[in-house]
């Protein structure tokens, strides 16, 4: 099994970019931002910091940098094919031509976004993206928007998330639902886990190319926050472990 990215979701504007940018540098490592209007909507702070975050990125030669669009937009996306301006802007920034700096896009799809998925307007929007990666996570509730979107033939990759984004990694994890859709895999993963994990993942998958994406247990809480926020030296250790892993396979 080769690792393909090695994602640390949810840094935030508490994160100096600095700090991120750094990060970002480690082999395979993968930095994905969440976007929801209500926090990244012009002038917020978020995305402030995210544009910064984007004029630093675009002058560095090896950077994979994603974003996990969510809610409202999300479902705009979806059932209408309308990507909002301000996501629009994002995703045409390009680092050389066809080269887009971000690479990567997850569509967040609630059950009533997968419910009324539009087949027809979202492929639109795969192929005028033709050279971004988009990514839809596969669970109970999106595995029939997920089935219709790959009967139409589009292009698109995989995240497994059995625990539903509650952070639980399970006993066994999915084998690869279609062989020509790459996948990746969620639940649960830190730096304490990740090498176990991916001994697991190894079983089903063989040696087809995955990436693994941790968020929650990437957070730490200090006296001075309200609430855990992305710990850069919690995501740097998990990166070095899933690195060190790899050496090995």
């Amino acid at each position: 099994m080769k690792l393909r990215y090695i994602t640390c979701s949810d840094p935030r504007e508490h994160n100096s970019v600095k700090s991120i940018i750094e990060l970002s540098q480690k082999r395979h490592a993968e930095i994905a931002v969440q976007c929801h209007p209500s926090k990244m909507s012009a002038n917020q702070p978020r995305n402030v910091w995210f544009n910064e975050l984007l004029r630093d990125a675009k002058g560095l030669r090896n950077i994979n940098l994603a974003i996990h669009i969510n809610n409202e937009w999300s479902n705009d996306i979806c059932t209408r094919g309308y990507i909002p301006d301000i996501i629009y802007d994002w995703m045409k920034i390009e680092r050389l031509p066809n080269k887009p700096l971000i690479k990567r896009v997850q569509l967040n799809m609630s059950k009533n976004t997968a419910d009324n998925i539009n087949i027809i307007a979202l492929r639109g929007v795969l192929y005028d993206f033709r050279h971004t990666e988009f990514i839809f996570q596969y669970n109970d509730k999106t595995k029939d928007a997920i089935e219709k979107l790959h009967k139409s033939g589009a292009k698109f990759s995989l995240l497994f998330d059995a625990s539903g984004g509650n952070g639980i990694s399970p006993e066994n994890w999915q084998k690869p639902i279609y062989a020509e859709h790459p996948m990746g895999y969620s639940g649960g993963l830190s730096p304490d886990n990740i090498v176990g994990n991916l001994k697991k993942i190894e079983k089903v998958v063989g040696d087809n190319e995955i990436w693994c994406d941790a968020e929650g247990k990437l957070k730490s809480q200090t006296l001075f926050e309200e609430k855990a926020l992305f710990d850069t030296d919690l995501a740097r250790a998990y990166i070095n472990r899933a690195n060190q892993w790899q050496k090995t396979h």
